[in-house]
């Protein structure tokens, strides 16, 4: 499997295939833990724990001036 590197924002991304991320147990939100080996001169990712993903409770407010 074949991917380019674009920029997103000031970052730079890959995307990953859905039946990859089923392949390895992961999911939307997930987290993963990253490294690069020297020797074998690979990317490796694995699946982060649970406890270090950041989930994020966003609650709207009404805009100024408008009516509730």
């Amino acid at each position: 499997m074949s991917r380019k590197i674009f920029k997103t924002g000031h970052s730079l991304a890959v995307t990953v295939s859905k039946k990859l991320l089923e392949q390895m147990g992961l999911k939307l939100g997930d987290s993963v833990k990253m490294e690069f080996d020297k020797d074998k001169e690979c990317l490796i990712i694995r699946p982060g724990s649970k406890e270090n993903q950041l989930v994020l409770n966003i609650r709207s407010r009404p805009r100024l001036g408008s009516k509730k």
